[in-house]
């Protein structure tokens, strides 16, 4: 009996050895994590200047309006502290941090890996059963793709009780429709994400805002529009502009009529000098962001502002060769480029060198997503070289992890969404963020 009980012992042993052996050979020769990255948890946001308003946050500096237009202080109200949890990818960590800041939480954290064949491996650093969790996670590439993917998927499977997907740059969205015998990729990860279980998704300025309905109604999407942020801050930098010599009012406007009675906010009085300013939309496609954001430039300045738009005229779909032919009046006015993603600046070279044929003063241009992160990508340094450009401005929906050129500027874009997640998590109405009948202007320090 002792020597049979000696041999089940040797006999467990060798087995376990044996399972040990196998476990470490598989991670060694196939699956060998590499490059693991641990997302803490962290509550360091960016340190904001009133005065400059310049915001530091990774690699590159961003840039802030000096007062809040549409940011109301939210914070998260004690009954649902406990019951909300928030989660950033890799591609947006820098973008988390500030809105966990903003909201008064930490971020979660995740631990995050690629395995020696190149497969990713992601895992919630805590418990999320029964919790409203909020993933920020940009989709700027395939691996950003798939670690927003498999992260909806793990924490579904570990009983969160709702999941919404905040997608600060929905990547694919410019493939949205059908030709010959391609894919609608923009429908095909709206499958993807409804598959693994995403119960809402909130994205910022899509390609078509038609992309909403790739989703099914069970799956609400609100899409939220960046550009009267920008365009407060170009509202900023142009009223501090000083007058040209001998010129006190470059725009004369009449002073605006409140009626008796009326609850509604008159427009501001214009200051003493405000630019003759053309919002120009960079193609056809871009002719209602541009509208939006000249209606809201010419609410906060009281000043009239003139429109205008690029035709790309192209004869074929894919055709890179062509001549850009301009409608409205740009001469001896400053321009304000519109688009919603620039990539290789194509489209913003064309329309700044036709703005500048055509006698524009000064031009500037603005793109919600700066697609600049793959490392070979020129487009920013090759923008900074035009003199027609005055700067660019992007927002930090896609991290850069690389320096930029002095021209191309980021605007943090954290307040618009921590205003959205702290509405949506409440149950309060997300589309009034931007309604300019109830904005109180006050500064970020007060």
């Amino acid at each position: 009996e002792p020597e049979a009980v000696e041999l089940e012992q040797k006999l467990h042993r060798r087995i376990t050895e044996q399972m040990k052996d196998q476990e470490s050979e598989a991670l060694s020769h196939d699956h060998a994590i590499s490059n693991n990255v641990f997302l803490a948890s962290s509550n360091v946001a960016a340190s904001t200047s009133a005065d400059t308003g310049t915001a530091s946050s990774g690699i590159n500096p961003m840039v802030m309006t000096r007062r809040m237009y549409f940011y109301k202080k939210p914070k998260i109200q004690t009954r649902m502290q406990d019951k909300f949890i928030l989660f950033a990818g890799p591609s947006s960590h820098d973008l988390g941090c500030d809105i966990a800041h903003l909201l008064g939480t930490n971020l979660s954290g995740l631990m995050v890996g690629k395995f020696a064949d190149g497969e990713s491996n992601i895992k919630a650093g805590t418990s999320v059963r029964g919790k409203h969790v909020y993933i920020v996670n940009s989709t700027a590439s395939n691996d950003h793709l798939m670690e927003l993917v498999f992260l909806i998927s793990a924490l579904r499977r570990a009983s969160a009780k709702t999941i919404t997907a905040v997608i600060p740059y929905y990547g694919y969205s410019r493939q949205d429709r059908k030709v010959n015998r391609e894919s609608i990729a923009a429908a095909d990860i709206a499958l993807m994400l409804e598959e693994v279980g995403v119960d809402r998704v909130m994205c910022m300025d899509l390609h078509n805002d038609s992309l909403r309905g790739f989703f099914p109604p069970k799956i609400p999407v609100e899409h939220l529009m960046p550009g009267p942020v920008a365009a407060a801050y170009f509202h900023e930098e142009l009223s501090a502009m000083p007058p040209p010599e001998g010129e006190e009012t470059a725009v004369p406007v009449e002073p605006p009529i409140k009626r008796k009675g009326s609850n509604a906010r008159t427009a501001p009085s214009p200051p003493p000098y405000y630019p003759k300013v053309t919002i120009v939309a960079a193609h056809e496609g871009q002719v209602a962001r541009a509208a939006q954001f000249r209606n809201v430039l010419q609410r906060l300045s009281g000043a009239e502002i003139e429109l205008a738009f690029l035709s790309k005229n192209r004869r074929r779909r894919g055709e890179t060769q062509y001549e850009p032919m301009l409608v409205g009046q740009v001469e001896g006015r400053k321009c304000i480029l519109i688009d919603d993603i620039v990539n290789t600046g194509a489209t913003l070279k064309r329309a700044i060198q036709q703005l500048k044929d055509s006698g524009a003063e000064a031009t500037y241009a603005w793109a919600t997503h700066g697609v600049f992160s793959l490392p070979h990508n020129r487009a920013p340094e090759m923008l900074a070289e035009m003199d027609g450009l005055e700067y660019l401005l992007i927002s930090n929906s896609v991290s850069i992890p690389r320096e930029l050129p002095a021209k191309v500027r980021q605007l943090n874009v954290a307040p618009l969404l921590a205003e959205a997640i702290a509405r949506a998590l409440h149950n309060q109405s997300i589309t009034g963020i931007l309604n300019l009948e109830d904005t109180r202007v006050e500064r970020y320090d007060s």
